[in-house]
């Protein structure tokens, strides 16, 4: 890490945005599952439900955490409240321990994606995790499966995104990053498949409360103690 190399200190505000960002994926999850963006639009046009479709229930769906940090044991948590049987594959092989969820089952990533009906996506970006989920990954995913994306856009190759919808592949996706946002591929906002948000995961009161009071508790820290509360390279303060 650069910074590092020239001896300065980074931090970040882990933790405090978990809850924020399962809300988000739960709401997105929930929102492409019923496909909600048709009727709204019809609604706000006079078009009353327009050409809505039946969506589908989350009791008894698999759902496929890839990344199961803070945010994933969260977003964990709060499926279970909907009947859903949680998954989850993690860089680190051995099982993590995902408190509050009856039966949360580790597997590998190949497994999650062939057996989810919901694959929610919970890990950082890096050389490994660009285009993680491109043509080959939807090809082994059950038809009709839903892709929810709260971590990094580029964690997904749109172009092949945009393929699985129009295939019925994927029958619908909740996305709050995007590979080259603000810009977005024109064929996801055109589709009614699609729920999209401008990546405001972490955009509540709240959340951006806690997120400051850490940014100047590290402040603090690093100019009375030459130190960081979450620090996150080796750089010295």
């Amino acid at each position: 890490m650069l910074m590092a190399r020239i001896g300065i200190a980074v931090s970040n505000t882990p933790g405090k945005v978990n809850e924020a960002t399962a809300d988000t994926t739960i709401l997105l999850m929930l929102s492409a599952m019923r496909r909600i963006t048709e009727p709204l639009m019809a609604v706000r046009k006079g078009q009353w439900k327009g050409d809505t479709e039946i969506g589908r229930d989350p009791e008894n769906k698999i759902l496929g955490i890839v990344g199961i940090g803070g945010i994933g044991k969260a977003v964990a948590r709060r499926a279970q409240a909907f009947g859903m049987r949680v998954q989850y594959s993690n860089r680190r092989q051995a099982p993590i321990s995902v408190d509050g969820v009856e039966s949360a089952k580790h597997v590998s990533l190949d497994e999650l994606l062939r057996t989810s009906d919901v694959v929610s996506l919970h890990l950082p970006l890096d050389d490994a995790s660009i285009h993680l989920i491109s043509k080959s990954q939807f090809e082994t995913m059950k038809e009709g499966v839903i892709i929810v994306n709260t971590a990094r856009g580029k964690v997904i190759d749109e172009a092949a995104l945009v393929e699985a919808l129009r295939s019925g592949k994927v029958f619908a996706a909740g996305l709050d990053v995007f590979e080259s946002e603000p810009a977005i591929h024109p064929a996801l906002l055109e589709s009614h498949k699609t729920v999209l948000l401008p990546h405001i995961a972490t955009a509540t009161k709240e959340t951006r409360e806690a997120m400051e009071l850490l940014v100047l508790e590290n402040l603090r820290e690093g100019i009375v103690n030459n130190r960081l509360v979450t620090q996150v390279n080796s750089g010295e303060a």
